[in-house]
């Protein structure tokens, strides 16, 4: 069985992917890195040339059955993708996740990250995680994002240490607009749109239009089309 027979068997019907797009991942691929990974995580993990994945000793690389990770293969665009998982950190993917060109996914120790089936990370956006970052099923995050469940520094004051590791958790069919930021804490209900370059720090419900920064949900019953 070929590369591509194979791949399109554990995908299945219901994520098939034409064969021409296939062809055109597989020629881009860095064969060496996608090999060890998708032996080390028994799935499918293919690792665009120019990209790096770089996976500590005792971190975990957690592909559902029939998964399949694309890191750095989607557009051709300069620069490749980097994602890094600090030991004891874990990734955690279901159906085909898309990271593109130019994407930076950064585990610290012991940090979680579960990407649902459909979701992509276009070119530029970034996930820093030192807790917990859920994105559910059929994300849409756009160019430039950014999604952090932490400061990254500390800052002090008169008063106890300010603004702790907080969990970050996107439900299903969220569309995060370009150049905008999720920041700690914000949990959002599926269906959910944030408009280009807004700053969320506050959670909101379900179909929730958002917008601004810092951003507020300026409707409450929105919808869009993939």
């Amino acid at each position: 069985m070929s590369l591509l027979d194979s791949v399109r068997t554990r995908l299945g019907a219901s994520h098939a992917i034409p064969p021409g797009t296939m062809l055109l991942w597989l020629a881009r691929v860095g064969v060496l890195q996608s090999l060890y990974h998708s032996v080390r995580a028994r799935g499918i993990v293919l690792v665009g040339r120019g990209s790096r994945l770089r996976v500590a000793r005792s971190a975990t690389l957690d592909l559902a059955p029939g998964a399949m990770l694309l890191v750095g293969l989607a557009h051709d665009v300069p620069g490749g993708a980097s994602v890094r998982l600090r030991p004891r950190a874990r990734l955690a993917v279901e159906g085909r996740v898309q990271v593109m060109r130019r994407c930076d996914v950064y585990l610290g120790w012991g940090a979680r990250l579960e990407i649902g089936d459909g979701t992509f990370l276009n070119d530029g956006a970034s996930v820093v995680s030192h807790g917990h970052v859920a994105i559910g099923r059929e994300c849409a995050i756009s160019w430039g994002v950014r999604i952090m469940d932490t400061d990254v520094h500390t800052l002090v004051r008169a008063d106890p240490l300010v603004g702790p590791d907080t969990d970050v958790v996107l439900g299903d069919r969220c569309w995060i607009g370009a150049d905008s930021s999720v920041l700690k804490g914000v949990r959002l209900g599926d269906g959910c749109v944030v408009a280009a370059r807004s700053v969320v720090t506050r959670s909101a419900p379900a179909a929730s239009l958002l917008a601004g920064t810092p951003a507020r949900v300026k409707d409450d019953h929105v919808d869009w089309i993939r």
